[in-house]
């Protein structure tokens, strides 16, 4: 008798059905493995970071260059304990009303409409973006914080901004809001910033994972939450609190700009500060204030200058090759904005005539012997050890501490989180 088709196709079933079920236990037994290996639960196989932040899925795209090894050097880790610190110097603004999302999305450089979508899956509570001016300068950078919102279903967002631009920065947007229904208020004495943090190598903490969310700024920069006094004092009951400083070495040794010091008010372009690698603007959204310049800067793929981490040594003695962090360092550090500067190594021909040397770009903050600083790639790409010269056409980067008094070598370091290479040399590059 010739098979019916519905006897052909109950009996592919059926074969497919012996398939899937002899293949379950490896499926499961893998995602079990990959979730270990990704910092999610056994158990569910789900990555609690991930489910927090959608930009936390995002594959790496880091890489490494050989030409330039010594500058990607590795950032020293003592532990793999949980931290939690009160992040200095911050302020918070609540923005509530029917109009909150039109109002900051046309106002700052990211996309804030996914805050608004609080029900779809993997929605963010965090996104992080600039204010600019007109001319497309950084007014400040910010965290919007999501919040149950209003009884009557408007949005109401929390502004995390540095304490000293806060009232410069209410005073731009009140010149926007004009007769939007939106309300803001200055609520900074009523919650804490916290961010928390931990190794690579560490299981994820419930805690940091309900209460907090994923900072999407780089990899290794933790969470970030804006708890009241009583969820921060339970926090500190649950994980080991250390002092501010604390975050702030953290997020230096990462090189991740922050506040007012490593973005001066109209002083800096937001490609200048990382925001197009830590997550901070979006290219496909329509148009804000400063749009324009930012866009064609990305577009053109022209950024000479960047946001990187530094050490500080003395002369005479051997340059870092890697960026630790020295408590017991006792040299004064520069002034803000200091002028960071770079010469050609010493010659080997005792009769070379020496060259004048190129302003490579500015300090902005820094602790103990290390910082941040806004350097012309291409300088950074040819520092080389005074002390064991490996290019003819390498640099020496210094500046001078506070008093005048100290001259401070500079050794620049390339994150490996940066999603792409610094931008080939520019051999014409003028002196300055």
């Amino acid at each position: 008798m010739r098979p019916t088709p519905t006897s052909c196709n109950a009996r592919v079933l059926a074969q497919s059905s012996a398939t899937l079920l002899r293949q379950l236990p490896r499926t499961v037994a893998s995602r079990r493995a990959a979730s270990s290996a990704c910092g999610g639960s056994p158990s569910t196989g789900l990555n609690l970071a991930a489910s927090r932040n959608p930009l936390s899925t995002v594959p790496s795209r880091t890489r490494t260059f050989a030409s330039s090894a010594r500058l990607y050097s590795q950032v020293s880790t003592d532990g793999s304990e949980w931290k939690l610190a009160k992040v200095p110097n911050r302020g918070v603004v609540e923005v509530s009303g029917r109009d909150t999302v039109k109002l900051l999305q046309g106002l700052v450089s990211n996309d804030v409409k996914i805050l608004a979508s609080a029900t779809e899956p993997h929605a963010p509570a965090l996104v992080y973006a600039g204010f600019m001016n007109p001319q497309g300068r950084m007014l400040a950078d910010v965290f919007i914080h999501r919040q149950a919102p209003l009884q009557d279903g408007s949005p109401r967002w929390l502004l995390d901004i540095d304490s000293r631009t806060l009232p410069s920065l209410l005073a731009f947007i009140k010149k926007f809001k004009l007769r939007s229904k939106v309300k803001l208020t200055d609520v900074s004495n009523e919650y804490s910033v916290v961010q928390a943090w931990t190794s690579a190598a560490s299981q994820p903490n419930s805690t940091v994972t309900e209460q907090l969310s994923r900072d999407p700024r780089c990899p290794t920069i933790g969470y970030r939450g804006v708890v009241s006094h009583e969820t921060h004092a339970t926090l500190r009951d649950q994980i080991a609190s250390v002092e501010d400083e604390e975050y702030t070495i953290h997020r230096i040794m990462q090189g991740v700009a922050e506040g007012a010091l490593d973005v001066p008010e109209a002083a800096s372009l937001p490609l200048e500060n990382n925001l197009d690698y830590m997550h901070g603007v979006d290219f496909r959204k329509g148009c804000y204030v400063g749009q324009e310049l930012t866009a064609r800067t990305h577009h053109t793929g022209v950024v000479r200058k960047r946001i990187v981490p530094l050490q500080f040594y003395l002369l005479g003695t051997p340059a870092p090759d890697t960026l630790n962090v020295d408590r017991g360092a006792t040299f004064q550090l520069p002034a803000h904005l200091a002028e960071v500067r770079s010469k050609p190594v010493a010659s080997a021909s005792a009769t070379a005539k020496p060259a004048r040397g190129k302003a490579a770009g500015k300090f902005t903050s820094g602790i103990y012997n290390v910082g941040l600083a806004c350097l012309r790639l291409e300088q950074v790409q040819r520092w080389t050890d005074a002390s064991n010269p490996t290019s003819e056409d390498g640099l020496e980067m210094s500046v001078l501490s506070a008093d005048g008094e100290t001259t401070l070598l500079v050794k620049p370091h390339i994150p490996k989180w940066w999603p792409e290479p610094p931008q080939p040399a520019d051999n014409n590059d003028p002196q300055e």
